[in-house]
């Protein structure tokens, strides 16, 4: 049996590796940064914070991110720059910005953050800063379903190359776009943009097949005008000769030019579907990664003792991944789940379950729940639940929690649990809802509880964080948009 539980904490500690390697990378990033920013290096300092919140969005943390990004308008700003100086790099921090909104998918926000990045990216005046603008544009508006806006922002890309009859660099701007799209993962940019490359590939060949037609025709012309010059006469003869061997020449040159766009065209067609099929399947893998997991743990705890209980805290910890996945993978329809829903009802029968689990002489109070609002309820419902048993399990004895509902706008709700128990340690808050953050041992709790709802949270829109300012006990705010 201890070699059963050897090997389940063997995989489970595989999977917290994988996470630490995140954090390293991190850790180098911001390292890079601080020497940057103390050389007075702003814009390599601005690149450097802009990596580390990628690395933080590709870990789901996107609280994490925006607070670096924070930071780092703050540091800014204790330096003494301005907040109009600079544009190079506060165009490279709002696409940052800009990057963390568009992975968990808040669009109001993401068009908010492309809107700044315009007006730093014209008080730049850059041609490769416009040149990225121009690309975030056309990634924003193809997630939205404005593909035509999109094709505009790709035509406007590469409109100076055709402007010049610049082929050659034409076409390499085409193939920068679409390996761009490519490496961040975009399918229906690449989709887009190859269709595109291809209608002006077709044009451009029309238009080459049609400039050596007027040669031919001129060269033709000229063969004429010789022969009527000499005709009878052996030069006359000759300069037939001449005349077909030019246009067999030309006839050969054209088609062995038709002939190397064509193979060329069908190289760049197999490398762009494979492209695309190594995307997807990096993609799929990486979502799959944790339910396997949890999905080969499960039989080889089913043999172990279920009255130990290291067994029953790993089976939870297990159950607690699946759980983690299944919501990383979820994709609700965040204006369908709507429902409008009594509060006071709603948060009762919530506050009813959990007060079992409290200790003697706590009580649980409802505050402004008296009213109606548009959420998904199963999701506010297990986020809440969680929040309150939470509460329950750190509140002491004769201790409060309290349930309050607010209206901060006409599509925004927000619910506040907060409790009088010990609250959260400083070295606590940094990773609370970041999952797999440290090590711990299961008895004590799997950590997972917290990163669950966070990510729950993001899959309808809206937002969960621990109120900095309250310094008794804790408080949790779950803020949620309705589109």
């Amino acid at each position: 049996m201890r070699r059963l539980i050897t090997f389940a904490m063997t995989a489970a500690l595989t999977v917290l590796g994988m996470l630490a390697d995140t954090q390293s990378e991190l850790n180098v990033h911001l390292k890079a940064y601080n020497t940057r920013f103390a050389a007075q290096q702003y814009l390599p300092a601005a690149q450097s914070m802009a990596e580390a919140a990628a690395v933080c969005n590709e870990a789901h943390n996107y609280e994490g991110s925006f607070r670096l990004l924070s930071n780092f308008d703050r540091a800014l700003s204790g330096a003494g720059v301005s907040a109009d100086s600079l544009p190079a790099v506060r165009y490279t921090i709002e696409k940052a910005r800009y990057d963390t909104y568009r992975h968990f998918h808040s669009h109001a926000n993401a068009l908010k953050s492309l809107t700044k990045m315009g007006q730093y990216a014209r008080k730049a005046g850059s041609k490769e800063i416009d040149s990225d603008m121009l690309f975030n544009e056309a990634q924003y508006y193809y997630s939205v379903g404005q593909d035509a806006k999109g094709d505009i922002c790709i035509s406007r890309l590469i409109k100076e190359f055709d402007n010049s009859n610049d082929y050659e660099a034409a076409d390499k701007a085409y193939q920068a776009i679409i390996d761009r799209a490519v490496k961040s993962g975009d399918a229906k940019i690449v989709g887009h943009t190859y269709q595109n490359y291809m209608h002006w590939t077709d044009s451009i060949e029309a238009a080459t097949a049609d400039t050596q037609l007027a040669k031919v025709k001129k060269a033709y012309a000229a063969a004429q005008q010789t022969i009527e010059e000499k005709d009878g006469t052996i030069a006359a003869r000759t300069g037939w000769i001449v005349t077909f061997a030019v246009l067999f020449g030309i006839a050969v040159a054209g088609l062995v030019i038709g002939a190397i766009l064509y193979l060329r065209i069908l190289a760049k067609n197999r490398r762009l579907k494979k492209a695309v099929q190594a995307a997807d399947a990096q993609s799929a893998a990486k979502s799959a990664i944790l339910h396997n997991m949890s999905a080969q743990m499960g039989p080889t705890l089913e043999r172990l003792d279920q009255s130990d209980p290291a067994v029953r805290n790993l089976r939870g910890y297990v159950a607690r991944i699946g759980e983690l996945s299944d919501v990383e993978n979820s994709n609700p329809d965040i204006k369908d789940s709507l429902q409008e829903v009594n509060l006071d009802t709603f948060c009762e029968t919530i506050a009813a379950e959990v007060r079992p689990k409290l200790k003697p002489h706590v009580i649980i109070t409802l505050s402004g729940t008296k009213s109606y609002a548009r959420i998904n309820p199963d999701e506010v419902r297990k986020i809440l639940t969680h929040l309150l048993e939470n509460a329950a399990k750190h509140t002491p004895e004769g201790g409060k929690i309290t349930l309050t509902y607010k209206k901060r706008g006409a599509k925004i709700n927000q619910f506040i649990v907060s409790d009088s128990g010990p609250g959260v340690s400083e070295e606590e808050r940094a990773t609370l809802f970041t999952a797999f953050s440290s090590q711990s041992d299961l008895a004590e709790g799997d950590r997972l509880g917290l990163p669950i709802c966070a990510l729950r949270a993001e899959k309808i829109n809206g937002t969960l964080e621990l109120d900095p300012a309250v310094s008794s006990g804790a408080s949790f705010i779950l803020t949620i948009h309705n589109p």
